[in-house]
């Protein structure tokens, strides 16, 4: 039995993209029969991963989790692959070198997983020498079964049913750019009286969380809901009409994938990981992170058009279900760990 070590900086219930991730691959690497340890760089310690002894060790985001790394691999030796997963790449990526420990621990990997073709290209520009252990594994997303009723969901949050609820997820931190999002928001109720703008995420960042809730309590459609389970948030999903992105930059936002899957029309910032899942004027809209106007014009747009939202939401979930399955993302990954270990697939290749 190959056992595979996950390295994340995030694990669940906190909800972010590498929680989900890192929890997606786990599950579904288990069900096919590798034995799977995940491992959280804040809250265990590299000697737990090399009592495991993993045959191959799967880290995610080459920045957060590279000090972790970089004492685990003193301790421990097996083939290493890295999934960048945006923020450890966006700052410089195309710009500028890569700080040390980062390209120390791309130069040390045996291969690098990247969400679109887009950063592959950007990456293998910067670093030409890593061109050949680039791959491209697109995020899959889960089908979520449970069905509970879309007024019940609302009752259970205090949500009428003739709100128009726009839902933001992830972790209260800069990138996010959430108080942009509160400051569009104070334009479009005044449009839209019935529109509501609420918030799933723990707080990352306190400064930013400052912030955030600074301009939240002077926005009276603005609510935080805190932290909350993963399934918890899927079901919300489904109370709600928009999903809203304003991200600087995302590597493929986990959240908006499962709000295509739950059937929601797109909201997000034009930056490169959304970019790779909102067809402009077909599953959703995009702005610049930085442009205010656009961003009140396509959210009083939406908010006014049930049929647009609901044509829109179609799209998004075909899309997902069509570009993004859990099965093809295992089977990629499964490649890539035996052509580095060398051995026999033990997953059919998936659509």
């Amino acid at each position: 039995m190959v056992k595979v070590a996950l390295i994340s900086p995030f694990t669940l219930p906190d909800y972010c993209g590498n929680s989900i991730l890192t929890d997606r691959l786990k599950r579904n690497l288990t069900q096919y029969g590798y034995q799977v340890a995940l491992f959280n760089t804040q809250k265990d310690l590299p000697e737990q991963a090399k009592e495991f002894s993993p045959d191959i060790v799967h880290s995610f985001n080459a920045e957060r989790t590279g000090a972790w790394m970089e004492k685990f691999q003193h301790q421990f030796s097996a083939p290493w692959v890295i999934t960048l997963t945006g923020t450890d790449y966006a700052s410089w990526c195309g710009e500028k070198e890569p700080p040390s420990l980062v390209r120390q621990s791309l130069e040390n990997a045996g291969a690098l997983i990247v969400f679109h073709n887009q950063i592959a290209t950007s990456l293998a520009s910067c670093l030409p020498q890593l061109k050949s252990k680039i791959h491209i594994i697109p995020q899959g997303v889960a089908v979520f079964k449970e069905k509970t009723d879309r007024n019940t969901i609302r009752c259970q949050y205090g949500l009428d049913q003739k709100d128009i609820v726009f839902l933001m997820v992830g972790g209260i931190r800069p990138v996010k750019n959430i108080p942009f999002a509160i400051n569009a928001f104070q334009e479009i109720e005044k449009a839209f009286p019935k529109v509501i703008l609420l918030h799933v995420g723990p707080v990352i960042d306190q400064a930013e969380a400052d912030r955030v809730f600074y301009w939240g309590k002077n926005t009276s459609c603005f609510h935080w809901l805190g932290g909350l389970p993963h399934q918890e948030v899927r079901k919300l999903m489904r109370a709600t009409d928009i999903f809203l992105n304003t991200s600087f930059h995302e590597g493929m936002s986990g959240a908006i994938l499962e709000a295509m899957a739950e059937g929601l029309p797109i909201l997000a910032s034009r930056v490169g990981g959304n970019l790779a899942l909102v067809q402009e004027g077909k599953n959703g809209f995009t702005f610049s992170p930085t442009d205010l106007p656009t961003l009140i014009k396509r959210g009083i747009e939406l908010a006014q058009n049930f049929t647009l939202r609901k044509q829109m939401g179609r799209i998004s979930q075909m899309l997902a279900r069509k570009n993004h399955s859990e099965k093809q993302e295992l089977w990629l990954h499964e490649q890539i760990y035996l052509k580095l270990l060398g051995g026999v697939c033990l997953t059919k290749k998936g659509k």
